[in-house]
């Protein structure tokens, strides 16, 4: 068996409790207009454009974003950082692209860390149907479930996937209990309007396993990628969020009982 991934970021703090290990499995379905990772989208391995410099000299050089690894290779690397997740609490987050889309692997990796007492997150947009979900949240601890409208139009319009798929498997992780932290790409003239954001509250509201809600910010660190891959960057001239800018938004989802982190 065999994953493709295209980066293992090791000390990582934002990809769920204590220091992480975070895998980036690569494919994905959706074509987000702000992804700030467009490299991941593609499942299979891709041309990327990067500066280099040698001494005083900056120039433009090809390499390859994507390989090939085994469980037991992948494991190696993963167990090289166990001293750091006893210490903090940490774990591995599997992330992606859409770590669904590689099911089987997924939860080979997953099975593997479990036996091996290391905690285990999926950074999951829920845009994959696949049989082996109920397997893999036996084996999950937490689930990053990203939330990015609860309006089906705006969802056709600026990601272009089933919607229906997103929903179900959001409520059938919940159905298993598991526990879900629901992460909001909050997005200016996407998802920023009161009418939207009532929309996912209500929406979060009728599954009581999330209680957790991340706010992040749009920023623009995708647009040079889009350039380096040779494709069109979407979201124009729209500018960056700064936390102060979510700070209304922070304020209704206290108000409606949960716990809020920007």
């Amino acid at each position: 068996m065999q994953g493709l991934i295209f980066d293992i970021k090791r000390y990582a703090i934002h990809d769920g409790p204590g220091i992480r290990t975070t895998v980036f499995l690569k494919g994905c379905p959706l074509r987000c207009r702000w992804c700030h990772n467009p490299e991941s989208q593609h499942h299979q391995p891709e041309t990327m454009a990067q500066k280099r410099k040698l001494g005083e000299r900056t120039f433009m050089d090809n390499h390859t974003v994507g390989y090939t690894i085994s469980p037991d290779n992948l494991m190696r690397e993963i167990r090289k950082d166990y001293v750091f997740f006893e210490e903090s609490g940490g774990g591995v987050t599997f992330s992606g692209g859409e770590p669904l889309q590689q099911a089987d692997f997924l939860l080979e990796c997953l099975k593997r860390c479990k036996t091996e007492g290391i905690h285990t997150c999926v950074d999951t947009a829920g845009a994959v149907h696949t049989t082996l979900l109920d397997e893999i949240c036996r084996y999950t601890d937490i689930f990053l479930y990203d939330v990015k409208t609860a309006d089906e139009l705006t969802f056709k319009t600026y990601i272009g996937a089933p919607y229906s798929t997103v929903i179900d498997n959001l409520r059938r992780i919940a159905e298993n209990g598991c526990h879900i932290i629901a992460r909001i790409p909050v997005v200016p003239d996407v998802n920023d309007s009161t009418e939207q954001i009532d929309a996912i509250i209500n929406l979060l509201a009728g599954i009581p396993q999330v209680r957790q809600v991340n706010l992040l910010p749009f920023h623009r660190t995708g647009a040079d990628k889009y350039k380096r891959l040779g494709r069109n960057w979407e979201m124009g001239d729209t500018p960056n969020l700064s936390k102060d800018n979510l700070q209304p938004m922070r304020q209704r989802f206290t108000e409606a009982g949960f716990e809020v982190k920007v």
